[in-house]
């Protein structure tokens, strides 16, 4: 007989033994009532009672729980103490399922304000974002993802590794409006574009490259997509297709790089900063007795639009592609020296046409230097492809001889002023200097090449070839020295489309190895400057594989068949 509780209710029998049901009655189901040594089922049925010993198996129940909220919790302050960029997989849970009792983490919150997609959000296979999925965009604070400590290491890194390519930005006027809480969608546009360049050529943050790219490229197609009027284009705005063609180039693939750089150049025709000092223009007027605000607003745009024309030239290198910027409606003025542009003290520069057929010797900057001989490159481009034209019409006269001369003189002369004011290649470490010398090499090359394809069987004709081809080894071999020097450069600060010219030479390198024995070491030489690059940039892989298919190093069989 039990004895009462305090409240007067007999206590509740249990309905087992305390202890584990034996092996038995756990694998025939049967309710054990743990009798011991012999459960009562056991000796009814005369068989062996085993109880197991062992512990419960799986987490304390809450234990699992407790594990998740933790986690989380060490998640928002890494991200809140190191500025990470949520990203992949970490991103995806955030966004759909990382809750706790139904309500969002910190980090969802702040990527739920980040972006807005206009539908629901899919995802790949891979559970990442589509890049197709197409998002509205929305006044961001760079600060909801990007920390403080972070958004200045990567401008930081911008100015220290893009802006040796793309000397477009004032320093001072971007930190300016950088810190503002509230930017245009341009200004948003081209912050993000800086950082997913920024990020690209740094160790520390190359894994968020694409993220960023994504991001960019997504506000971009919003902002145009936006307002179709032409008065809303905005100089921020062909900046950011301006890199981001750059890094399509460099981390993605050359169809991509080339749909995006025609866009940059559209925009820049639109916004007709061809013709900045053209004495119709308003702006012309400015620049007589600039005020140094304005005057440095008029330079970024003068800056955008050379740096859109030789993006033009040197992308249609390889491929001989037609160029889209016509040099013969320009009418805006070089870019200032980087000194006087970053310090904000107005200078008046000469023109394209003036500083190309100019004999003076004066020093240029490496930007104007690199304009001048993107220029002289594409117009031999057009003289190869018009003296193509003209054979196919049976009209080739003593005009191609005229325009080749034309263009070897002005060659020459740009060539002996690069020689008599900046050092050799051996010393140069101005990754720009090093690269517009590549491309007067190059150009040389491509003059050999152009002459090559004419089909006179005269006796001057072939003396002629002759020369060339012997210059054309010389240029060669210069390449390959300045190559070899961009060993002194860290990869990261290499001009992004070095291995254009470096692929341009291995094929005449290439095309020619019976001339001489030393060849052979000349084009590993090249060789294996694209295998230090192609790490960093795509262009240089793509190139590589063209001469050592699947691995194959030392096997040009592939690339001499499609030559």
């Amino acid at each position: 007989m039990f004895s009462p509780t305090s409240d007067g209710k007999p206590p509740s029998q249990s309905r087992q033994q305390p202890g584990s049901a034996c092996e038995e009655c756990r694998r025939r189901k049967l309710r054990c009532d743990r009798q011991q040594p012999k459960c009562g089922l056991c000796i009814e049925s005369g068989v062996v009672c085993n109880t197991s010993t062992s512990r419960p198996r799986g987490p304390k129940r809450g234990h699992l729980k407790a594990l998740i909220t933790r986690i989380a919790a060490l998640e928002s302050r890494l991200i809140e103490q190191q500025g990470e960029i949520v990203t992949g997989d970490h991103f995806l849970n955030l966004m759909e399922g990382s809750t706790f009792n139904g309500v969002p983490n910190e980090d969802q919150q702040r990527m739920q304000q980040y972006r807005t997609p206009t539908s629901d959000t899919e995802t790949n296979s891979n559970n990442h974002f589509t890049d197709e999925r197409p998002y509205e965009l929305q006044p961001i604070s760079p600060g909801t993802c990007v920390s403080e400590l972070m958004r200045a290491d990567l401008d930081q890194s911008y100015f220290d590794r893009v802006h040796i390519f793309a000397p477009f930005l004032h320093r001072r006027r971007y930190f300016s409006w950088a810190r503002e809480p509230v930017k245009s969608d341009s200004r948003t546009c081209l912050q993000f574009s800086m950082w997913t360049m920024a990020a690209s050529l740094s160790a520390q943050f190359q894994h968020l490259s694409h993220s960023l790219y994504r991001d960019t490229r997504q506000l971009l197609e919003a902002l145009d997509s936006k307002d179709n009027r032409m008065e809303h284009i905005d100089i921020h705005q062909a900046q950011a297709w301006i890199l981001l063609a750059i890094y399509e180039f460099m981390r993605m693939n050359y169809r991509r790089g080339w749909l995006s750089a025609g866009r940059s150049f559209r925009l820049v025709q639109l916004m007709r900063l061809y013709e900045i000092d053209s004495p119709s223009n308003s702006l012309a007027e400015q620049t007589k007795v600039p005020s140094p605000g304005d005057w440095v607003e008029i330079e970024e745009k003068r800056r955008t639009f050379w740096m859109a024309y030789t993006l033009d030239r040197l992308v249609s290198m390889h491929n001989e592609w037609p160029l889209t910027l016509n040099e013969q409606v320009i009418s805006t003025r070089l870019p200032a020296p980087e000194l006087e542009f970053q310090s904000g003290r107005p200078v008046l520069t000469g023109f394209l046409s003036e500083a190309i057929a100019s004999s003076d010797h004066a020093i240029l900057s490496s930007f104007v230097e690199c304009i001048n001989l993107a220029t002289i490159c594409g117009r031999s481009i057009s003289h190869r492809q018009r003296s193509t034209v003209e054979r196919v019409y049976g009209d080739v006269s003593q005009d191609f001889w005229d325009r080749h001369q034309w263009l070897d003189d002005i060659l020459t002369q740009r060539m002996q002023i690069l020689s008599l004011h900046y050092p050799s290649a051996s010393e140069q470490v101005d990754p720009m200097l090093l690269f517009t010398n590549m491309v007067a090499q190059t150009t040389v090359i491509y003059l050999y090449k152009t002459i090559e394809s004419m089909s006179w069987e005269t006796g001057e004709y072939q003396i002629a070839v002759l020369s060339y081809e012997k210059r054309a080894m010389c240029a060669a071999k210069e390449i390959v020295m300045l190559a070899k020097a961009l060993s002194q450069l860290s990869y990261f600060k290499v001009h992004p489309f070095t291995p254009i010219p470096l692929f341009i030479c291995a094929e005449f390198l290439l095309t020619h190895r019976d001339l001489d024995v030393s060849i052979d070491i000349q084009l590993e030489e090249i060789l294996e400057a694209l295998r230090d690059l192609k790490n960093v940039n795509n262009l240089a892989n793509d190139y590589l594989n063209l001469f050592e298919p699947e691995g194959d190093r030392g096997h040009f069989g592939h690339i001499e068949n499609r030559l």
